[in-house]
């Protein structure tokens, strides 16, 4: 059995390499969140290496029970972007 930091760090490690992948499907003009679920691409990719990697991460969270469906990956990443460009410079702090 997993314990909550362990949870949590491999579901950070989810949405990292999904936030690498959905960048760099806008990059190449696919629309990320109609692409990521289904696409292929050819193998010795950038594009594939970054499908892979997140896939990795996704199975090694699963492992540990964060199992999001597609739906909340991609609602859990817009939200995240939304976050960056509210805060470009990182969450803001309670000061005294």
């Amino acid at each position: 059995m997993s314990n909550q930091s362990e949870r949590d760090e491999l579901g950070d490690l989810l949405f990292a390499e999904f936030a690498l992948y959905a960048e760099a499907l806008s990059e190449q003009r696919e629309g990320w969140e109609e692409a990521w679920p289904s696409v292929t691409w050819p193998p010795h990719t950038v594009m594939a290496t970054l499908q892979g990697r997140f896939a990795v991460a996704r199975k090694a969270a699963a492992v540990v029970g964060v199992k999001p469906s597609d739906s909340e990956i991609t609602d859990e990443h817009k939200a995240r972007v939304a976050f960056r460009s509210m805060f470009p410079d990182g969450a803001p702090a309670i000061c005294d």
